[in-house]
């Protein structure tokens, strides 16, 4: 499959007129018998003012299709009207890897089947720890998805496995793990607030929670080695995703290993953005760093949104393939902006979906 995007970065003031010029390009399109293709809006945190998108079975197809524009006198007037329109314009054809021929998600009807995972143990480093793996319905290997917890799984808690996530995950037939990082829930070892003592936002407070956090992630890349050992995980095509804490150990994970094949960043760092210079500039170096295409994702309500914002600009300008997006506000305080991932899957689940089918 062929992909052309194209993007339109607007002159100040024009995005409503690039908006305009794109729908009657589009309708010339079907004019001249052309799929007319999907257009998208910025929102809030950056790119492009407005995208447009379409699939083409195969070359022949794209290049038909690029004929008829050029032929056209009304498409050719399109796009001098654009031109006067924008600043940057930019044009994206990408063709699908063989490794992904075939390889598309299938819908499971979990509606009738127990969501509940297998408590495994796996080693990291000398610790063992804790991890609940969930395979969906019918026979493996299973692309899969390790998913981060953030800092409220903790030591003796009874809210253990996470299922909501694991639930969707595994109705478009993806299994899914969730580790229990050193010191949370489950695991061994000293707790992030064992190590992390110092009072919020001060100096010592970044000073001890980037190299915690940096340590964790090491807790991620043990687990992504255990299930390359797992015979019903298929081992080319393991993600990662997480939430905070988890969308922090999300990106430092990918950073350090190319084993995985994509990743989904929530909210990493929001609470603590605005405070901790030392793992602003660590997050921001490993964005630069990442290994495989990823995907920043928060709510407008969120304590910051400068992580998606300027984590994404960092991988993008270093040459990483990097969506992001803020959404709209979701409920009413910076507590349940935060929790977005967690609580609102049936809001961000069509682009994450799109985008792990892309993907992974």
């Amino acid at each position: 499959m062929i992909t052309e995007r194209t993007e339109y970065w607007a002159v100040e003031g024009k995005a409503a007129a690039v908006l305009e010029t794109r729908c009657r390009a589009n309708a010339v399109r079907l004019a001249l018998g052309l799929k007319a293709g999907v257009i998208r809006l910025a929102r809030e945190g950056g790119g492009p003012d407005v995208t447009w998108q379409c699939d083409f079975a195969d070359a022949d197809e794209h290049a038909a299709d690029q004929k008829a524009r050029d032929d056209s006198a009304a498409f050719g007037d399109v796009r001098a009207t654009m031109a006067g329109l924008v600043t940057r314009f930019e044009r994206l054809v990408e063709e699908q890897a063989p490794a992904l021929a075939g390889a598309a998600f299938l819908d499971c009807d979990v509606s009738g089947m127990p969501v509940v995972p297998q408590e495994v143990t796996f080693p990291s480093g000398d610790l063992m720890l804790k991890g609940y793996l969930y395979l969906p319905p019918g026979p493996g290997p299973y692309p899969c998805m390790i998913t981060n917890h953030g800092s409220t799984i903790e030591k003796g808690t009874s809210d253990v496995c996470r299922p909501g996530t694991a639930a969707l995950l595994l109705s478009w037939g993806i299994a899914s793990f969730l580790p229990h990082r050193r010191g949370y829930g489950n695991s061994p070892g000293a707790g992030w607030l064992d190590e992390v003592t110092a009072e919020f936002a001060t100096p010592d407070y970044d000073a001890q929670l980037a190299p915690r956090l940096d340590r964790e992630s090491d807790d991620v890349l043990a687990a992504l080695d255990w299930l390359q050992r797992h015979e019903q995980i298929d081992t080319k095509r393991i993600g990662v995703m997480g939430s905070s804490f988890g969308g922090t150990n999300t990106l430092l994970a990918a950073a350090k290993s190319d084993g995985f094949r994509c990743a989904v960043e929530f909210a990493g760092a929001a609470i603590n953005w605005e405070h901790t210079p030392g793992l602003r500039e660590l997050m921001l170096e490993r964005a630069a760093a990442v290994q495989c295409p990823i995907y920043f994702i928060q709510a407008e309500t969120d304590y910051s949104t400068r992580p998606t914002v300027e984590l994404a600009a960092a991988a993008r300008a270093a040459g990483v393939e990097t969506e992001h997006r803020v959404f709209p506000v979701w409920g009413l305080t910076e507590d349940e902006g935060h929790v977005f991932e967690r609580n609102g899957p049936h809001v961000w689940a069509g682009e994450v979906r799109r985008f792990l089918e892309r993907w992974l």
